[in-house]
């Protein structure tokens, strides 16, 4: 039976409008994809729960909860449970107790890039599923990044607390309803990535169950990427026998 979605926030009204897509069931495939492969030389920080983020060769670093952005600000965190995670993001999920399984905490590790940055190449999703779009991604999680088409390319459109911004929704394929972590970092420069309808949090923990919006089994999580300055930017999320990462290129914005 197919359940409503469920409109709040300026975002998620604009991004339900917009028709955006998920992909198939059959892109329920674990595992790593290729595009934002470790490169040797330029690891990520470690995120460990309880740990501190630290700076590591080529600039970047990752969240872990508790910590706050390396630009200084005392707004953003990442939060430690869902508790934290979904009072700053009600459009995603309600506030509860509990937070995501350790082992979703893997290291994030993106190659440096050393020109053009690779963004990530994604598939128009065919006609009769719930949405319709281009997802980004190569597991049972996937990016729909607005604006973008065959690559993970867009201009920011938006300027908010010296945030700019990039309307964007994750999905779930209905065959996986566990827990989903969603992290990022910059790749070509120290730099925060936040996610929210506004910048709200530097990662998002996300329960296992339907949330606050189903379409037809689809779990989908409306807002936005948000980022200090144009530039390469790695994306993340984990599951319990996954990661999916995405590579996407964030523009300055028109005019």
């Amino acid at each position: 039976m197919r359940r409503s979605v469920r409109a709040s926030g300026t975002w998620k009204a604009e991004a339900a409008a917009m028709s955006i897509a998920l992909f198939t069931a059959a892109c329920a495939a674990a595992g790593e994809p290729a595009a934002g492969e470790p490169a040797a030389g330029h690891p990520a920080s470690s995120p460990v729960p309880g740990g501190v983020s630290s700076p590591v060769p080529g600039g970047i670093s990752s969240p872990v909860p508790g910590g706050v952005p390396s630009q200084g600000s005392t707004d953003l965190v990442t939060p430690g449970g869902y508790g934290q995670s979904c009072q700053r993001h009600p459009q995603i999920c309600r506030v509860q107790e509990g937070s995501v399984p350790a082992r979703l905490w893997r290291p994030m590790s993106f190659s440096k890039p050393a020109g053009r940055c690779p963004a990530t190449t994604g598939a128009r999703l065919p006609d009769g599923l719930p949405f319709g779009g281009t997802a980004f991604g190569d597991g049972p999680v996937r990016l729909v990044l607005v604006g973008a088409e065959r690559e993970a390319r867009a201009e920011l459109d938006v300027l908010r607390d010296g945030w700019y911004g990039r309307k964007s929704l994750w999905f779930s394929a209905p065959s996986y309803e566990g827990p989903v972590l969603l992290r990022g970092m910059r790749l070509d420069a120290p730099g925060d990535v936040a996610f929210g309808e506004s910048p709200s949090s530097l990662a998002v923990q996300i329960p296992a169950g339907p949330g606050v919006n189903v379409s037809d089994g689809y779990r989908h999580w409306p807002g936005g990427t948000w980022v200090r300055e144009p530039g390469c930017y790695g994306l993340r999320a984990d599951g319990l026998d996954f990661s999916v990462t995405v590579v996407v290129d964030l523009l300055p914005p028109a005019g």
